[in-house]
């Protein structure tokens, strides 16, 4: 009894025309995938952050916006706490993400909402005298205890 895999090859086809079809077939299927994988991986690294998610730790200022002029960074760290609670400028008060994109700082009268641009980065966007001013913040990822990134 003789197995088939391709063509007329058998199992174990030794010529050299067998071992073309099978690379042949082979480079079909790979390049079949490999994008598959990487749209995944774009959607999946892109996604704004979900309600779900742990948002829990410290984000650092990277970008402050005014009137469109970009400026050295002078705020604080924003410190999103496991407890659903919050401190930044002196404020302290409890946080909620809204539709999965929104994150709402219940003491920040005058900063709004911020948004997710994706799952690291948030943005706060106001007015300062009728100007839009916008602050960007990242999450700081620190190593768990006795680990060192190096």
């Amino acid at each position: 009894m003789r197995i088939v895999l391709y063509g007329n090859c058998g199992l174990h086809g030794n010529s050299g025309h067998c071992r073309q079809n099978w690379r042949n077939w082979l480079a079909l299927r790979i390049g079949f995938l490999v994008p598959i994988v990487i749209v995944a991986l774009t959607v999946a690294l892109a996604a704004p952050a979900k309600a779900e998610e742990r948002l829990d730790g410290s984000y650092q200022c990277v970008r402050l916006e005014f009137q469109g002029q970009s400026a050295p960074c002078q705020s604080p760290p924003l410190v999103l706490n496991r407890n659903g609670s919050y401190e930044i400028w002196g404020e302290h008060g409890s946080y909620e993400v809204v539709q999965g994109h929104w994150l709402v700082l219940s003491h920040s009268k005058r900063r709004g909402m911020g948004h997710f641009l994706n799952a690291h980065d948030i943005v706060f966007e106001y007015r300062v005298d009728g100007r839009i001013c916008r602050v960007t913040f990242r999450r700081v990822f620190e190593a768990p205890p006795g680990y060192w990134w190096g």
